[in-house]
This record gives structure tokens, sequence and C-alpha cells, in this order.
């Protein structure tokens, strides 16, 4: 290594750190989104559950968001040790607790970027994985939940080291056995934070399939592989999820997992595994066979619940392409991931696929199998995605990882057409600050972010927006004003996270009748209130009845004092209230 080599280096590790972590971990007090109350409330009840020895309290959601709450947890036991005097009798749900609670998750999240960077290395060496620690570092809707109390980041990049450490171990010749194990306890981990990530044991097999005839690797060793991933994946989930310490089905896991666990094991690091004889496949057949239904014992509540959620639609509508829907079809996720893309994303994503294509002839093609692995993942998972009733736009982020990463690849591709380096790397740079800059400058509203070529106008006429950027921006303008504290607001169902940052009394819109009308001060409605609310949707079904929370309210005289603007993009509209009595007409300004 050369004197200047040794000087960028670390310069150079320095600038990822603070890439990938400045931005998740700086003012996490700010944009409160929706569902973080759940999750500080799950988290809390998961804290005394485990101080109590309530095991089976430990189980809150289906999700099942067990290292979410086992990091927010983590958070409220540092926050309340360092303030015993007056935690018990502090306001919980407050902008602090919020931060400290997300703290450990972005943490998590970054240092998993760098374990997926580290995978990139092995494979293909210092540009890419560094591209790719950059690209995932400020992919805008990953970041974004990256900042979240929430499951969805996590899951994602659980997901990804997964699948990128499984990918290590087959392109080395299947000798590093520790790679599955890992894998398998990353895939576990992910399953234990949100639920969508289980359909990936379908995807290993295709995976494995794919390698078989690309590598011609022996048969019996991918299945006993496969077979130590899998009981490391289960007894990941039984030791980390105290809910199932408490489930009789865990011995009979136990019993059979460790065994098999041992026995794949030994076999995978044989030189010559135990030939799988047809008496033995019958016999891991039955045994296999045995472990899914105590699985599917043991998780009972959580599969119905997942049923649930896979079958019906969100309760609430949401606005795609200018119309109101529950379940807005097969279209929603391909239209939304190129809403929230990066800047060239897309058009190095078909760089990258086109490049694998172009070298399929060649034998033993690393790039080739790699690049067509990761395609073939997103496709997996925006199609799966797509056939589920119940569509929520961040549930995309589950692919996201690896469209940065095929992103990284096309980058680099490019670059290599060049034969002085310093254009290449000039180009690699200029690609970099194409797709960092216009996300960055947004801090911390990175959620708020869509596609360049795109209008504000059409985003939010066309799109549901995410619930809680600007509120807190509203709460900061009234509290500014003289006696905040005596003001009186009226909030709507989507905008009701004002109330997290705002010192003055509040009431939603819903819970207000004429008989109990307060004298108002100023009226808040939210973009998504523009959106969807009074509103029937498209696919409602006959008889379908208004849910209270989109029911315009009673009208209150009033004019338009301040709107709150993120990204060119009107979120927060706050009307000062007139002195005059309450109607029942809807709402105009």
């Amino acid at each position: 290594m050369t004197r200047v080599k040794k000087i960028l280096l670390p310069i150079l590790l320095l600038g990822l750190v603070l890439l990938t972590f400045l931005p998740r971990v700086w003012s996490l007090h700010r944009h409160w989104a929706s569902d973080e109350n759940l999750w500080m409330d799950r988290s809390h009840a998961f804290s005394v559950a485990m101080q109590n020895g309530n095991f089976s309290e430990t189980f809150q959601a289906y999700h099942p968001g067990v290292t979410t709450m086992w990091l927010g947890s983590l958070a409220l036991w540092m926050t309340d040790t360092a303030t015993k005097s007056d935690a018990a009798s502090a306001p919980f749900l407050t902008p602090e607790r919020l931060s400290r609670i997300r703290l450990p998750i972005a943490i998590a999240t970054g240092m998993l970027i760098f374990l997926c960077g580290f995978c990139v290395y092995r494979l293909f060496g210092g540009t890419v994985a560094v591209l790719s620690i950059a690209f995932l570092a400020v992919e805008p809707f990953l970041l974004s939940e990256s900042r979240r109390a929430h499951t969805d980041a996590l899951t994602a990049l659980f997901l990804f080291l997964s699948l990128l450490l499984w990918l290590c171990y087959l392109e080395s010749n299947l000798s590093r056995r520790s790679d599955v194990a890992f894998s398998g306890i990353s895939f576990g981990l992910a399953c234990l934070t949100k639920s969508y990530a289980v359909p990936f044991v379908l995807f290993v097999p295709l995976l494995l399939l794919w390698y078989r005839k690309q590598r011609n690797l022996s048969v019996a060793r991918l299945i006993w592989s496969a077979l130590l991933w899998l009981m490391v994946t289960l007894l990941t989930v039984l030791i980390v999820f105290p809910y199932m310490w408490t489930r009789p089905e865990s011995l009979f896991i136990c019993g059979i997992g460790f065994p098999l666990l041992v026995w794949s094991w030994r076999n995978v690091s044989q030189e010559e595994p135990t030939q799988l004889t047809r008496t033995r496949v019958e016999g891991l057949w039955w045994l296999l066979l045995t472990l899914v239904a105590c699985a599917i014992a043991a998780s009972a509540p959580i599969f119905n619940m997942m049923f649930t959620a896979i079958t019906l639609a969100h309760n609430l509508p949401k606005l795609f392409l200018g119309e109101i829907y529950h379940n807005p079809g097969w279209r929603y996720f391909p239209v939304v991931s190129v809403v929230w893309s990066g800047v060239l994303t897309l058009p190095l994503i078909g760089v990258s696929v086109w490049n694998a294509a172009a070298q399929r002839e060649q034998k033993n093609n690393k790039m080739f199998r790699f690049t067509i692995v990761l395609a073939l993942f997103v496709l997996f998972f925006l199609i799966g995605l797509s056939c589920v009733a119940k569509k929520i736009s961040r549930y995309l982020v589950i692919f996201l990882p690896a469209m940065s990463v095929l992103t990284a690849l096309g980058a680099t591709h490019l670059a290599q057409h060049f034969t002085r380096k310093w254009v290449g790397y000039a180009l690699l740079v200029s690609v970099f600050l194409l797709q960092a800059v216009p996300v960055l400058r947004l801090h911390p509203y990175y959620r708020t972010y869509y596609h360049p070529l795109l209008s504000g106008k059409w985003v939010a006429e066309n799109t549901t927006c995410i619930t809680g950027a600007g509120l807190d921006l509203a709460s900061d303008y009234l509290n500014a004003k003289p006696n905040a504290e005596n003001i009186q607001v009226r909030t709507t169902w989507f905008s009701q996270d004002f109330g997290n940052y705002f010192v003055g009394d509040m009431l939603q819109r819903h819970q207000q009748t004429h008989e109990t009308s307060p004298d108002l001060d100023y009226d808040i409605e939210y973009l998504r209130d523009k959106q969807v609310a009074g509103r029937i949707p498209v696919d409602a079904p006959e008889n379908y009845q208004l849910p209270e929370v989109l029911d315009p309210g009673v009208k209150l005289q009033r004019e338009l004092e301040h709107v709150v603007t993120l990204n060119g993009i009107d979120y927060v509209w706050i009307y000062r209230v007139l002195d005059s009595p309450p109607t029942n007409d809807i709402s105009t300004d």
C-alpha cells in the first residue's frame, strides 16, 4: 500500500461513517411519524413484561417487532435509569423520549449497512463496497425509515445481510459454513422484526438451484447447508423472542433442532458430506415436517394476524393516481418505487442488468450471477407485495437495499469504460452527489423526497403523503405565540401528532360536537386530510360507511394564517378561527 493510500483510506472510512450515521442520528426528536406512538407503547410493555417475568406478554403485535422492542426497551431502561427520580411522573410520549428510542434503531441500521458493505467487499473489492455503502446510506426511503421507531428499515437490512452472506458462501465454493450460520441468525432477526420477511424462505431454494446450475455445486452439500441455515434461523427465533419461551412447542423444536443443527454443521464442514440415501431423505423429511408443525403451532397467533393483514386492505383509504382506494392494486408498488427512487437509481440499475446480460455467456462470471440474484430478489418481493391486500408505501423498503447495490454496480460499470482512473472516479463522485444532495438537503424530513423530475403538485395529487411531516414545524409556529399554553387548537386524526410538540390544548375534529365545542383559537389540517377526507373510495363496498376520522366534521368560520411547506409541497394548513358560531356545513375557507 502506497503512502497516499495509507492517508486516504482512513479519511474515506471516516467519511463513510459520517455519511451513514450523521443523517440518521441528528435531530431525532423531529418529525413524529405515524405508528411511532404504538411502538413506544409496545416497547414499554415489552420492557415491563421482561422485568416482571411475564414473557407471554412480550407478544405485542403480529409484526412481531421483537428487535424493535428490544432496542426500544433498552433505550427506555437507560433513560429511566438515568432519570429515576422523576421517570414515573414524567410524560411518556415526548419528543425527547422518542429521540432516545429512535437512537439505537438508527445506530443499528447504520451498523447493518457497514456489514452489508463488508460482504460486498468480500465479493467485489473496495470500489464497489464503498459505493454500495454510500448509496445505502443516502437511499431516501431507507434513510427515512432508519430514523423511525418502527420495523421496516431493520427488516430490510437484516434480510439483505442474510442474502449477501448466502452469496458470499456460494461464491466461496461452500468453504465458509460460518457464512451460512450468520445468514440464518440475520434471517431469524429479520423475521422477528417484521413478518413479511418470512417469504424469503421460498426464495432460498431458487437461489440454490440457480447456483447449482451456474457453478455445478454439490447437491448434498447445498442441502446440508440449507438445513443448517434453517436450524440456525429457528433457534434464533426461539432464543430472541421471549414469548416463545412460554410455548410448550418450543421444547420439541429445540429437541429436534439442536441435533439437526449439529448434524448439518458437521456435514457442511466435511470434504465429502454424508450422502443422502433414500432412508436419510425420508427421515429428514419427517423431522422437518414435525419442526414446521411445531413452529406453526407455536406461532399460531402471529400467523392468524398475518393472514388478516394479507387478505384485508388497510382500513384508511389512500390516494393513488388521482383516485381514492383501500387497495390500489398491482400498480401501486411499481409506481411508488419510481416516485421515490433516487435521481439515477433506475437508469443505473438498467445499466447493471444490461451489463450482466451481456456477460451471460462468460463462464464463472461472478458479476453476472450476483446481479441476476439481486434483480430476482427485487422482483420476488415487488410481485409479492403487489399481491397482498394491505399496501403501504413504506413496505417497499424491503427490496431497496438490493436496488442500492444494483445502482452501485451500474455506476461502477460506467466508470470502468474510462482508461484514465481519475476520470472514472470523478464520474463516481458526480453520480453519488446527484443521488445524495437532493436527499440530504431535506434533513430531517427525508420522507418528503420525491424524484426531482416530478413536480410537487403531481406528487401531492397522485400519491398518499406520509403522516407527520411538518407537524412539528406547525407546533413551533404556534408555540412561539404569546401565551401559547392557553391556545386551543382543533386537529384532525392525521394531524394528531401535532399534540406531541404543542404546549397548548388540543381537540380532535371527529370528537367535536356542537354541545362540546370549546372556544377554539386555531384549526389544523394536514395534507392527507385534503387528499382523502370526505371522499368515498373507488373500491368501497356497498353501504360503505365513512370512518368518523375521515368525516369533515363541524365547520368553523376561519381564515388561513400559515402554511408549512416541505420540498415544494404544502403539508400543514393553520387556520385562525374567527369569532362566530359553528355550523353543520362542510368546512370551506
